[in-house]
């Protein structure tokens, strides 16, 4: 099912261009990430999913409704903002309770939130007082109050550790896996590849891929694998050999190799049987560098 839906937006501010034609889904049950270079037009988008800026044109849909006419469908969505603006003088347990008021939602919900997000050491701590990936914790279990059906989120690992961040996986992992749909913008390459299920890239107000970070790596990189092993030297002239393709980088025991088709089950036959020592062979999703590529397509 189609969570959120939008159909050829387009945006301008001052005449300039800030959107032109975007389109995107995201679905229940999935993460859907938004690459892009600031300014390419991503916090744009998750306003207008949201209602906050009305766009020139297109279509917009929240769990079928126009957000826009149907105000009553952002009950079921909740948000967490690039740089979270929390009331500081509130505790953090005052700021929830407020939330959980204007969200409709008692005691039970605000303690499940402060327990998913091991907020009960800070409870009555000011927010003032909290660190910046701390504030992202607070904004993270306000958005996840009352159990959204649509979780929308601008760059959630911003300021946080790598212990939060580790945290904070783990918690979209259970939210994906209750069927929220959860569509949020990130610059955490690495976080990208591993938790989305797939990606838009934006560049200059468009769209220059969509698909998952597998098929993004493909496109950009080719067919290039890790093999993990010592016998570097016969994996080379294997390859040499048997014109699989060629060696791109060797050493500290291991290899990336382009390949020149998809086949890769038939070259780790190959290695194998040529008596090379394999501890590890997957494809390359060096997602930083395909991302580069994505956003001069």
């Amino acid at each position: 099912m189609e969570s959120v839906s939008l159909k050829d937006l387009v945006k301008t501010y001052d005449r300039r261009p800030i959107l032109r034609g975007v389109s995107l889904t995201a679905s229940a049950g999935r993460i859907t990430s938004i690459l892009g270079p600031n300014g390419a037009g991503k916090t744009t988008t998750l306003r207008i999913s949201l209602a906050l800026i009305f766009p020139d044109r297109g279509e917009v849909r929240v769990l079928g409704e126009d957000p826009f006419e149907e105000k009553r469908v952002l009950k079921k969505v909740g948000y967490v903002q690039e740089i979270p603006n929390l009331p500081s003088f509130l505790t953090v347990e005052k700021f929830l309770e407020l939330s959980a008021r204007m969200k409709s939602v008692g005691r039970e919900e605000i303690n499940r939130v402060r327990d998913l997000l091991d907020l009960g050491g800070i409870w009555r701590t000011r927010i003032a007082k909290c660190s910046k990936g701390t504030v992202q914790r607070i904004a993270i279990a306000e958005g996840l109050l009352a159990e959204p059906e649509v979780l929308i989120m601008d760059e959630p690992y911003l300021g946080t550790d790598p212990l939060v961040t580790a945290k904070i996986r783990r918690i979209l992992y259970e939210v994906r896996a209750s069927g929220t749909c959860i569509l949020m913008t990130s610059h955490d390459m690495d976080e990208v590849r591993r938790m989305s299920d797939e990606v838009y890239v934006m560049n200059r107000g468009g769209i220059t891929f969509r698909g998952s970070p597998e098929e993004m790596a493909k496109r950009f990189l080719g067919i290039r694998v890790v093999v993990e092993t010592e016998d570097l030297e016969p994996l080379t002239q294997l390859v040499k050999e048997g014109e699989w393709g060629e060696v791109l980088k060797s050493g500290a025991g291991k290899a990336i190799v382009s390949l020149k088709e998809d086949r890769r089950e038939e070259f780790l036959r190959d290695v194998v049987e040529r008596g090379v020592r394999v501890r590890g062979f997957y494809l390359d999703q060096d997602l930083e560098e395909a991302y580069e590529e994505a956003v001069r397509a």
